[in-house]
């Protein structure tokens, strides 16, 4: 297997296992921390498609910037411009007190914020999923 496929299917594992762990805190009505996961799964799946596509975009960790490149390969992702803005948002609001004024992302942050996050970076998954199977030989 090629560094471009290794590096793909590693970033798309990780992916796959911070959706999960975005899903387990919503479950539990971790919120701000659900939101965390999402905009990871969804930055290393897009991570993961550019990786199939043979660019390494590792110096990235805006989901904007990593679809604004993903588009070039696959104009399906360009129903995410706009939408997936709160996804990096959370980077960063969803973990540290003093980058909501006023209160904590504990408490800010809503079940609604993270389902919201957790249909975008399970939607971006999806696509990348499903453009991961067209990369994969007939027989292996």
């Amino acid at each position: 297997m090629e560094f471009f496929s290794r590096e793909a299917d590693r970033w798309l594992r990780q992916a796959e296992y911070d959706l999960k762990a975005a899903e387990w805190n919503q479950q539990g009505g971790f919120y701000a921390p659900a939101c965390f996961w999402a905009q990871q799964s969804a930055a290393k799946a897009l991570r993961a498609f550019l990786f199939f596509n043979r660019e390494d975009a590792r110096e990235t960790r805006s989901v904007m910037d990593l679809l604004d490149r993903a588009i070039t390969y696959e104009e399906e992702f360009r129903n995410f411009v706009g939408t997936s803005t709160s996804l990096d948002i959370y980077y960063k609001t969803s973990r540290f007190p003093d980058a909501i004024p006023g209160g904590i992302p504990a408490e800010v942050i809503t079940r609604k914020d993270s389902t919201d996050a957790l249909k975008q970076a399970a939607d971006i998954m999806a696509i990348v999923e499903k453009k991961r199977k067209s990369y994969l030989p007939e027989t292996l």
